[in-house]
């Protein structure tokens, strides 16, 4: 089956519109029949009907490709879909998944329909699928699927073969066969290259990896992430405190997990949550934004407090440096925001120690220097120009060049304080960020103004 660029099917959706509404059984089936399960999830998602997309879903009468596209769909879609769904329906569905994705559909339930669901399962489904909702859903545990292929210590290559030969259609994607001792404990684990490539009467324990890489179910799956990025794995096998095998984590999940922890981070930079983007209530996404557009409120007056308080012992002075004040504030801001989530990504990707924490807030107050020295010299430049005094040249300039280090250093730290009292640093990338920049930056600029003008004995000439 070949898969449709996004464009396409969304293109599609004025081509299909007419087939769905006159309920055209037989010409849909030919279009759903080619494609594969996550276009046909994309085309009842662009539907937007309810009674829609039901109707499209009850085409696809292949229980094994059905459930495929419900694991597929969006949470609002599916739950649409499944609260149209009898309860044995659904769990014919749910026996025909991965046990990983069944685990994550059932969690989605109300906890009296999961129940229900869960008892029309065939138990060695079920007893999979409760072992799986005993971890937490952003785990090593939540990630796993039970299902694997494994051969025993003791076989010889020909042997793992049988178990490919036996039980490979029924496990998707597979990577590698898992090799377990009588306690079943993980020993080691064979490519599909050693199947190949090795005698059949090889000994599995010659022929495997003994030491292949393994994390426990607790373990976050943005660690997991990390693991599969830095060895370049295709799936992980997860393991008990005592190296008892409990099942595997494969290459697609761990790309949905980047993919949400993406959406999550952009979402917090905002000052929301990750739930917004597929919110429909506008009352509920009102008052997800409404504590950060307060808070970054808050820095507007305080920002326009300290504007008046200067502006008023300043004078005529004040009115040419107030030409400047969006710039100032502006690249404040951005050389902030920039430092803030650089941080943000590195502490998501690797722990930060005492020791390389103090350096790499040194390496950015340097860059932030850097930064501000040019910048300065340039808007420096530019406000002598304009006025042909020093004084306001070297009060734009050096302020510019002061705000800009301090702005990227508080990028550097909040996040890191963030981090500390165990508060997710992404949010310190938001309004949180930008109103402490905008304070700042004014009270720099213009307490740097009434210095120089205190210094210089009165206001400049001119």
């Amino acid at each position: 089956m070949d898969r449709v660029p996004r464009p396409l099917i969304e293109g599609m959706r004025e081509d299909l519109l007419p087939l769905v509404e006159e309920r055209r059984d037989g010409a849909l089936k030919t279009i759903l029949i080619n494609l594969h399960p996550a276009d046909i999830a994309a085309v009842i998602t662009v539907l937007g009907n309810d009674t829609d997309q039901h109707y499209v879903f009850g085409l696809v009468a292949d229980p094994q490709r059905a459930s495929a596209v419900l694991v597929e769909l969006p949470p609002p879609v599916r739950e649409n879909i499944i609260d149209d769904l009898s309860h044995d329906e659904l769990a014919d569905l749910l026996g025909e998944m991965d046990s990983d994705d069944a685990a994550d559909v059932v969690q989605e339930l109300p906890p009296e329909l999961a129940h229900k669901v869960l008892s029309g399962i065939e138990p060695a489904g079920r007893a999979a699928m409760q072992v799986l909702l005993g971890h937490a859903e952003d785990s090593a545990g939540g990630l796993m699927a039970t299902e694997a292929l494994i051969v025993k210590l003791d076989a010889r290559v020909e042997d793992a073969r049988e178990v490919v030969r036996a039980r490979g259609e029924d496990i998707e994607p597979f990577f590698y066969i898992y090799v377990l001792d009588e306690e079943r404990k993980l020993r080691g684990w064979l490519t599909l290259r050693d199947l190949v490539l090795r005698r059949s009467q090889t000994p599995v324990r010659e022929a495997m990896n003994p030491n292949p890489l393994s994390v426990t179910p607790d373990l976050d799956q943005q660690q997991v992430a990390e693991i599969f990025r830095r060895y370049d794995l295709l799936a992980l096998p997860v393991v008990d405190e005592n190296g008892v095998f409990l099942g595997r984590i494969t290459v697609d999940d761990v790309v949905d997990v980047i993919r949400e922890e993406a959406e999550e981070d952009l979402a917090r930079m905002a000052g929301t949550v990750e739930d917004e983007f597929d919110e429909p209530s506008v009352r509920r996404v009102s008052f997800l934004r409404l504590p950060w557009i307060l808070i970054s409120l808050f820095g507007g007056l305080l920002a326009g407090g300290v504007l008046r308080h200067f502006t008023t012992h300043l004078g005529l002075t004040a009115l040419f440096l107030v030409a400047f004040v969006p710039v100032i504030t502006a690249m404040g801001g951005n050389a902030g925001s920039q430092a803030a989530i650089t941080m943000v990504r590195r502490i998501a990707l690797h722990p930060i120690g005492p020791m390389e924490m103090g350096a790499i807030v040194f390496r950015e107050a340097r860059v932030g220097m850097l930064l501000g020295v040019v910048c300065g010299a340039i808007v420096g430049t530019t406000a002598f120009v304009w006025r042909g005094e020093w004084f306001y040249g070297a009060v734009v300039g050096v302020a510019m060049a002061v705000a800009i280090l301090v702005a990227a250093t508080m990028g550097t730290l909040v996040p890191i304080i963030f981090h500390r009292i165990k508060v997710d640093p992404a949010i310190a990338t938001g309004p949180f960020v930008s109103m402490s920049n905008d304070v700042v930056g004014l009270f720099i600029y213009f307490g740097l103004a009434t210095l120089l003008l205190h210094l210089g004995g009165g206001a400049p000439p001119g």
